[in-house]
């Protein structure tokens, strides 16, 4: 083979090529600290770093959850603490009023004194964090109580915030207002599934007096339970809710509700709600209760001098409430753990993952360094040797 010029000068401009990509490819991983730049660089190690990503993308999505979760329950629980406080205090004022040397008019001024701390526990139950309320449920744009015609309301659900943790583990983080300060009056049925619905389809019953048709769309109790709660109208007065056996209708005041079969069906019978009558079925409703009910009848024993009451029913119902907001703290309590706990867990899970993509995708800047040098020493000789290969051009001779 016949070495010409040209063939030379190209070899030799080749070589400087490749000196140069490399050189580049070092530079670049010295500047962004990472060895893979691209996929072509280790397809199998760039697919491992890929995996470790989504990993610690899953990971910071459910700490995340997780610190929004003990964020909300360490408010619920001094929410609480609030009541308790608030309960103690109306429990002191029901003790002074069951005293017998207490007269009409004292009691008339321990009942406006009740009244004023029953006004702060109206205040706490509507409590916010970041513009959501703590106790109304899932509706938590609505503030959760409000007075009207001086009848209690509560605007919220039955149904509790939850967080996801892992995978399809979750957190109930909520405690609606009903389980906490006021339930309506509410009746439930017998166990009901999903078929029962079904088997009712074409029938109708009524909810103070509102219409409600169980039709084609409707084929779950899931589909039932919306449509009672989606109604314009209802929705003001009663909703419903499913705990996974019993379906529930509940009143949004102390109220009772109004309920009827009609249409020819009897749903509301065969469910258990109603009984052949068509009256409530007695073992399956309950009147209005909750803390509030009790202060508000606290305050009219007392406007009623009534000190017997005060003495008996009022005091042991306070002290049943107290008792109440006791557990419901320490669920709080034992849900915070469970979420520090997974939260604790998951931030050494994050550690582990980034020291494996560190290995994995970091440069090690020493050995990085050396590299470098060294090709600039290759490419340094590399020119020199370039200088007395390729031949003087005209312009050498010119000079």
């Amino acid at each position: 083979m016949r070495v010409t010029q040209r063939i030379l000068t190209d070899r030799v401009m080749g070589n400087l090529n490749n000196i140069t990509t490399r050189l580049l490819r070092i530079q670049d991983m010295l500047s962004s600290g990472k060895t893979l730049r691209r996929p072509s660089d280790d397809p199998v190690r760039l697919n491992r770093v890929l995996d470790l990503r989504a990993s610690l993308d899953k990971l910071a999505r459910y700490q995340a959850n997780i610190e929004d979760g003990v964020n909300w329950l360490s408010l619920v629980d001094e929410s609480l603490s609030q009541v308790t406080c608030v309960l103690q205090e109306i429990r002191t004022l029901a003790i002074q009023g069951a005293n017998g040397t207490m007269t009409a008019t004292d009691r008339e001024i321990l009942a406006a004194q009740v009244e004023k701390l029953f006004e702060e526990l109206v205040g706490v139950a509507n409590v916010s964090y970041s513009g959501k309320y703590l106790f109304a449920g899932t509706q938590t744009l609505t503030p959760p109580f409000e007075f009207v015609g001086g009848q209690i309301v509560y605007r919220g659900d039955g149904a509790s915030l939850v967080r996801a943790i892992e995978g399809k583990t979750t957190v109930d983080i909520g405690f609606p207002g009903d389980q906490v300060f006021f339930r309506g009056f509410e009746v439930w049925s017998n166990p009901i599934t999903d078929s029962n619905i079904v088997a009712h389809q074409g029938e109708s019953f009524t909810i103070n007096g509102v219409t409600i048709d169980i039709d084609a769309s409707i084929e779950t109790v899931a589909d039932l339970v919306n449509r009672i709660n989606n109604d314009p109208i209802l929705k003001d007065s009663a909703y419903a809710f499913f705990d996974g056996s019993r379906l529930f209708l509940r009143s949004r005041t102390e109220d009772a509700l109004s309920l009827a079969d009609v249409s020819g069906g009897t749903a509301l019978q065969d469910w258990g709600i109603l009984d052949g009558g068509g009256n409530i079925v007695p073992g399956n409703s309950q009147a209005a209760g909750g803390l509030f009910k009790v202060v508000q009848e606290l305050i009219a024993d007392l406007r009623a001098n009534n000190a017997g009451d005060i003495s008996g029913e009022d005091l042991a119902h306070l002290d049943q409430v107290l008792e109440g907001i006791l557990k419901i703290r320490s669920q709080v309590g034992a849900r915070t753990t469970r979420l520090e706990n997974t939260l604790s867990r998951f931030e050494d899970f994050a550690v582990s993952f980034k020291e494996l993509l560190s290995k994995n995708e970091d440069i090690d800047l020493a050995e990085v360094i050396m590299q470098l040098k060294e090709q600039e020493s290759v490419y340094q000789t590399a020119l020199a040797a370039a200088a007395q290969v390729i031949q003087p051009t005209l312009l050498d001779f010119l000079r």
